[in-house]
């Protein structure tokens, strides 16, 4: 089935994106379901499937569950359709001996080695079909990409970052207390995990090529060609001169193997290596998360961070909340930004977004606010809206007044670019 009319074009302008160019317009990726009543949000959509997660060789029912999903879904702008392949992250790990244990919600990788054992063990490992979990991701892969087709492309499972996938085996204390008194173990071990890594990679995405047009991981992103959001969670327990000497590297390595890369910035502990990542060329773009406890994406707050990201010449990767995305494109440089949201209608989705995709920038939204506190009310009722509209002189479908009576509302409770 076809989920997107548009892909062919939605698709050339992400290639451009790539590139730092604009089309006809700037690119966005927007969601909304094209039927009322439906609560899933994106995650739902594409990246909190944990099927596989408990059933490791049960594809069919999350393929099927996405499927009906992305019927009911319009992709909006530069949203390409995709289905990832959830098996928590760095499940990399797994092909190197961990066994995988769902729960809490998430993933946990903990299979522990000594220091002295590691290398062996790790030089061990083999990267053929007699591994367990390197032939059953084939496997899924394989099976996944060939159903999608051209319908949809299927994106790399997360497979993880060195230092994440090592971490697995050693813990976060015997890692730094062997950077201090064994740094070669470390390396050594960083260099096995790489190249391991690119072949379960390299390997994966050959499957997808095979029956399906584009690239994507879990970031949700597609391009042309070959590229994956690279990331180092445990660099948050390192200072800049150890991020310089065990994750630079790695991250460098694995920018220039692919033709792009983008960096998945986690937290606000990774911040003290961002300077680095945007002096290394072969880094085509960041995300930048900022974890809890801090203002969400797309905040006014970080508007002088993604700024700075910008000036350095880099593509920026933004989830945001509706009411803030047209701020964004007015604030950013368009060029290599892609922000991505997710409305609960239509009728919303064409009230929030930027005038250069059709919408109102959030006009009626902010008028109807404005109009409410000029008579002095701090909450909005069923019988003030109905007043504005008289006032206005607005027709508005019932089914619409709803969605537009809770927008309206939210205004009041929050900042209007949080």
């Amino acid at each position: 089935m076809e989920y997107k009319e548009d892909i062919v074009e939605a698709k050339e302008r992400m290639s451009a994106w790539w590139d730092h160019e604009i089309i006809d317009r700037p690119v966005i990726s927007y969601y909304y379901p094209k039927k009322r009543g439906k609560a899933y949000g994106y995650l739902d959509i594409f990246g909190e499937d944990w099927s596989l997660a408990k059933n490791h060789d049960e594809i069919e029912v999350p393929l099927n569950g996405f499927e009906k999903r992305a019927e009911n879904t319009y992709f909006g702008g530069e949203s390409i359709p995709y289905y990832f392949p959830n098996y928590g992250p760095g499940i990399v790990a797994a092909v190197f001996g961990v066994k995988p244990q769902f729960k809490t919600g998430t993933v946990w990788f903990n299979y522990p080695i000594k220091p002295e054992n590691i290398v062996d063990h790790l030089e061990g490992v083999k990267i053929n079909q007699n591994n367990e979990w390197y032939s059953r991701l084939l496997k899924i892969t394989e099976y996944a990409a060939k159903r999608a087709g051209k319908n949809y492309v299927i994106s790399i499972t997360d497979i993880g970052g060195v230092l994440d996938i090592l971490s697995s085996f050693l813990g976060p204390t015997n890692i730094i207390l062997t950077m201090k008194r064994n740094p070669e173990i470390i390396d050594t071990c960083r260099s096995i995990i790489l190249e391991k890594l690119l072949r379960v990679y390299d390997a994966l995405q050959n499957l997808v090529d095979k029956y399906c047009d584009g690239c994507n991981c879990h970031l949700g992103v597609w391009g042309r060609k070959r590229w994956y959001a690279i990331q180092c969670d445990f660099s948050a327990m390192l200072n800049p001169k150890w991020f310089k000497k065990f994750v630079l590297p790695d991250i460098i390595s694995q920018a220039e193997y692919m033709e792009y890369a983008i960096y998945h910035l986690d937290g606000p502990n990774a911040l003290p290596y961002l300077d680095c990542l945007l002096n290394e060329p072969s880094i085509t773009g960041i995300q930048w998360v900022p974890g809890a406890g801090n203002a969400r994406m797309g905040s006014k707050d970080w508007i002088p961070l993604y700024t700075k990201i910008q000036n350095a010449g880099k593509n920026l990767v933004i989830d945001s909340s509706p009411n803030n995305v047209s701020h964004l494109y007015k604030s950013l440089d368009p060029k290599g930004l892609y922000v991505r949201t997710f409305y609960r209608s239509e009728y919303i989705a064409k009230q929030y977004l930027p005038k250069f995709i059709g919408g109102r920038e959030g006009g009626l939204i902010v008028e109807a606010a404005n109009w409410l506190k000029k008579q002095g009310m701090t909450k909005i009722t069923k019988k003030l809206f109905d007043d504005f509209l008289l006032d206005k002189n607005l027709e508005i479908e019932k089914k619409n007044q709803r969605d537009l009576l809770k927008e309206i509302g939210n205004s009041f409770t929050k900042s209007w670019f949080d």
